[in-house]
């Protein structure tokens, strides 16, 4: 005759569970796609000026960001711009403050997150110039 054997956990035993939140940290936009018609990606290499920085998001955990964008016209220059971010699943939605022709305007960028791992992020928005969809390919550093 085979008798039941029961288990159960005390609770000092228990794990409480925390997830990481693999955005924050600092990522380098490594490649940037577009769709052709067959909806396949086509990636390329990220060009940054060559003497500079390369260009940047930085994710805090505090819900901050900041996006670092070098150019060199004899010297580098970042062209930084600071704002707070908000993510609800896949959507990351990045807001700034600039002060356009005297008035001060709110900024909100919308991006999706098409993947994301502990070192690699895909995102992808639309351009507004151009309505166009681009992606972007970061690595972790």
């Amino acid at each position: 005759m085979a008798l039941p054997l029961l288990f159960t956990a005390c609770g000092e035993d228990e794990e409480t569970f925390v997830q990481q939140n693999y955005l924050v940290g600092k990522w380098e936009i490594t490649q940037t796609g577009t769709m052709n018609a067959q909806g396949a990606i086509n990636y390329t290499n990220y060009v940054n000026d060559a003497n500079c920085d390369k260009d940047n998001y930085i994710f805090n955990a505090d819900l901050t960001y900041q996006q670092n964008d070098f150019v060199n016209s004899g010297t580098c220059t970042n062209q930084s711009i600071s704002g707070t971010y908000n993510r609800l699943s896949t959507s990351l939605t990045l807001r700034y403050t600039t002060n356009a022709g005297g008035s001060t305007q709110v900024i909100t960028q919308s991006l999706t997150i098409v993947s994301l791992t502990y070192t690699e992020i895909v995102v992808a928005y639309t351009t507004s110039n151009s309505n166009q969809l681009v992606y972007l390919k970061m690595t972790k550093v």
